[in-house]
């Protein structure tokens, strides 16, 4: 068979661009740190990658729910601790009003700090997050869901809260089979059941305001506050708890969902890994095999029917 020069060109060409796209995927492999560059490298092994590298996506942001829903019922509990405070303060108040030797002037000093009371307690139900979203509004975020209402009654100023969120939970999804409860309805807290935390305070303090008082009518409204208070204490309180369990869950979950981080982390290093020392050994061999392949082309692109007679 008669080998021409063309196809000695033509053969020797193709075995060095063999050989030089061999040595540029190898350092692609290490620059990646990886064996899996493309599907083609390992078809089976690229269809699990791909799937612990969804489940390990999803996980991440399962993460970042967590993360912004504890942080949200942290603002929360933080917020009911204060109403829970001011709400013992108040029924305190209460015990020292119904003393038979206060005077007028002594319950008018109590009604001023109850009417601080409601103020304080109106600015709580209004309360924010970090990122300035209404903890009490149900899916009514971006408005404060409680307004001051006043009127006058017979010559008497009454003062009260109205209540403009909705009755909506916000739900996040914190696991792939979890989801937990981020917002408390502020209705349900001060404002259910006839009860109204702000009515309350407001009438007590109209009745440590009134001059003129006989003690049955002053033991009959302080009963009635004393009530109110309680009443709405022991809902906060609840509240309270439910949010402390939600905080207890989303800590047993950054922890699962720490463990599952690692497990996905190490599934793909197994499955994607590149060993080092062998694709270092391989790049070094393909090197020398083309340096060879160079030099032998040159050689014999360069004989000539003279180099061949001598």
């Amino acid at each position: 068979m008669r080998i021409s020069t063309s196809m000695i060109y033509s053969q020797g060409s193709s075995q060095i661009s063999n050989l030089q796209n061999a040595m540029v995927t190898s350092q692609q492999h290490i620059s990646a740190d990886s064996s899996i560059l493309t599907p083609a490298d390992n078809p089976a092994a690229a269809a699990q990658v791909l799937n612990v590298a969804q489940m390990q996506s999803m996980n991440t942001q399962f993460t970042a729910n967590r993360q912004a829903a504890e942080s949200t019922l942290n603002m929360t509990s933080t917020a009911l601790s204060s109403v829970t405070t001011l709400l013992q303060s108040a029924q305190s108040l209460v015990i020292s009003a119904g003393d038979p030797t206060l005077t007028a002037a002594n319950r008018s000093v109590l009604a001023a700090q109850v009417q601080n009371d409601f103020s304080s307690l109106l600015s709580l139900a209004n309360s924010t997050d970090a990122t300035g979203n209404y903890l009490f509004g149900g899916y009514n975020i971006s408005t404060p869901p409680f307004v001051q209402t006043s009127s006058v009654v017979g010559g008497v100023t009454q003062n009260g809260a109205q209540y403009v969120g909705d009755q909506g939970q916000i739900q996040s999804q914190v696991g792939a089979d979890q989801q937990v409860t981020v917002s408390t309805s502020g209705s349900a807290l001060f404002q259910s059941g006839g009860l109204d935390i702000f009515n309350t305070l407001n009438n007590l303090a109209n009745l440590l305001s009134t001059p003129s008082l006989s003690n049955g009518a002053l033991t009959a409204g302080l009963s009635t506050a004393s009530d109110g208070i309680t009443q709405t204490l022991n809902k906060v309180l609840t509240a309270s708890t439910t949010v402390g369990a939600t905080l207890n869950q989303l800590s047993s979950l950054d922890t699962t969902g720490a463990n599952l981080d690692i497990q996905y982390a190490q599934n793909l290093s197994n499955l994607q890994g590149l060993n080092y020392a062998e694709a270092i050994s391989q790049l070094d061999q393909q090197t020398t095999t083309l340096q060879a392949a160079q030099k032998s082309f040159v050689n014999i692109t360069n004989l000539s029917l003279f180099n061949y007679i001598n």
